[in-house]
């Protein structure tokens, strides 16, 4: 086939993007930051690490510092063979992280023991079988019902109706490691009251036990992009960039070719594929074709009131300096690194209706903030001697709660909030140490992508209603829309975050309509 791509903005890679950024010779990114990418079979079927994709994986993936100055740290316990895809544990690390959470709570150290013990690597690659999968069709198997209908998984069915919290709650006793599990999760957009599918829920126990693998991409994420670029180039793919599509056209039940927003078309002998979120496809690309008013009305109702994030960067003249250092000095070295007070019951009553009605000038007493410097992971981040961190709050308002005036406002706000919440655990986190700030907002998210609605970075809201089968909405969930031939979605709202998932699983289902390649055969995704 002949393959062509079109692009609205003006470099490809939507938010897989690296901006210069917050000041001249650092650069941020401005979404996408902390990788799964490395995990994708995308990496191996196009060998990606010959086209300039490179994955950093930290010493330390995680870690929460406590205002009684200690800390919980996690290390990459995890090893990915960039040739062959084959991810396996590292058990001395894992006894490690068991380690560290012995010090908190030996009690919850025994508890992780015996998950170790037992098959928690299993449900670690069932989570990564599911996402790298599509939803299965009737008489296909689900790697997570598997777990919930085997009585040796230890994966207990009643999870799928608790909210976080209650799961971490039938785990755990310390309140410092349930509250490092919540705000870890806070950036996957699930909060300790939701009730979560088991794929999300179970995410922050990945990460204490160090196998979730977190990475950089070296040089910023928009190299994931440029490898893509080169990789589809090689095999004959055009790139159009500056393209805004405006419309799918379709004749006679089959997409026959696009129309951009300047009138140009472009045919498609074959087949069309869609990565526009499901409000763009139904209420932009498909208005005037014929489709069932049943699915313009649910996407119409799809939930966006999760996804809500500050993000941006911080360039800094010398490293945070924390208090906590003093329980483990290698707090400091975490790709991602949480501060705030392990009170589970304001985590689970009170902290997202506080973040998510912040206003100019009313903003909760207690934050749970992220503070990471990137450039202890790749030096690349910064100029020599300076450094770049990537900062943030997991949960804010809905894009359209506030105007734009109070946005803007807001945004001054936070950087001053984050450092006054920061130097709680680092005192030299003052605006003597601070060169540049650039923080981005619910609203300014929407404004530079118009697939996160309401400033939803992850979208929909991550409810079982939209999950697997379900996402974004049943009659969506395979990749197609009813009653259309040749015309495919493969867009985020198919699948959680920048893994590569949405792609890979719509091409499963084109590979199986059309014949093509399929390379997953033979292993495990």
């Amino acid at each position: 086939m002949t393959v062509g791509l079109f692009e609205q903005r003006q470099e490809l890679g939507g938010c897989a993007a690296t901006d210069p950024s917050p000041a001249a010779g650092f650069i941020g990114n401005p979404h996408a930051e902390y990788l799964g990418f490395w995990n994708s079979p995308v990496n191996q079927d196009f060998r990606l690490h010959e086209k300039g994709l490179s994955f950093i994986f930290p010493e330390v993936q995680g870690a929460m510092a406590y205002p009684n100055d200690r800390c919980l740290v996690a290390y990459t316990a995890v090893e990915w063979d960039k040739e062959t895809g084959m991810i396996a544990p590292k058990p001395e690390l894992i006894e490690r992280n068991i380690k560290e959470v012995a010090r908190m709570s030996p009690r919850d150290a025994e508890t992780l023991a015996k998950l170790a013990e037992k098959r928690f690597f299993d449900w670690f690659m069932a989570i990564l079988q599911h996402l790298y999968n599509p939803p299965p069709l009737p008489g296909e198997p689900d790697p997570i019902d598997n777990l919930l209908n085997d009585p040796e998984s230890g994966l207990d069915p009643s999870y799928q109706f608790m909210t976080e919290m209650e799961i971490l709650s039938h785990f755990f006793e310390s309140a410092e490691l349930k509250a490092f599990c919540i705000t870890w999760n806070h950036y996957n957009f699930v909060y300790a009251d939701d009730v979560a599918p088991i794929p999300m829920a179970l995410l922050p126990l990945a990460t204490v036990f160090g196998v979730s693998g977190m990475s950089l991409a070296k040089g910023g994420t928009h190299c994931v992009a440029h490898a893509l670029q080169r990789a589809l180039s090689e095999q004959g793919g055009k790139f159009f960039v500056g393209a805004d599509v405006d419309q799918v056209l379709v004749e006679h039940g089959r997409a026959r070719g696009i129309r951009l927003a300047d009138g140009a078309e472009i045919e498609a002998k074959r087949l069309v594929i869609d990565s526009a979120g499901a409000e763009q496809v139904i209420n932009r690309h498909l208005r005037e074709v014929l489709i069932s008013p049943d699915i313009r009305k649910k996407v119409d109702k799809l939930r966006h009131d999760r996804g809500q994030v500050f993000w941006g960067q911080m360039a800094i003249h010398e490293l945070p300096q924390y208090k906590a250092a003093s329980w483990n000095p290698d707090v400091s070295k975490a790709l991602w690194l949480r501060m705030g007070d392990p009170d589970v019951e304001y985590l689970f009553q009170e902290y997202r209706y506080r973040a998510q009605h912040i206003r100019p000038g009313h903003w909760p007493s207690k934050l749970y903030p992220t503070g990471s410097v990137n450039s202890l992971v790749d030096p690349g981040y910064s100029p020599a001697g300076k450094h770049l961190a990537q900062v943030g709050e997991g949960c804010a308002p809905l894009a359209s709660w506030l105007s734009e005036r109070e946005w803007l406002q807001v945004k001054k706000e936070f950087a001053d909030v984050l450092l006054a919440e920061w130097r709680k655990y680092a005192p030299n986190m003052t605006w003597d140490n601070v060169i540049a700030v650039n923080i981005g907002t619910p609203y300014d998210h929407q404004q530079r992508n118009a697939n996160f609605v309401q400033g939803d970075v992850q979208p929909p809201a991550i409810t079982p209603n939209q999950w697997g089968k379900y996402r974004p909405i049943p009659e969506l969930a395979q990749y197609q829309v009813p009653g259309i031939e040749n015309f495919y979605l493969a867009s985020g709202h198919h699948n959680v975050g920048l893994l590569g998932c949405s792609g890979y699983n719509c091409y499963k289902r084109i590979a199986q309509k059309l014949g093509l390649k399929k390379p997953w055969e033979g292993r495990l995704l």
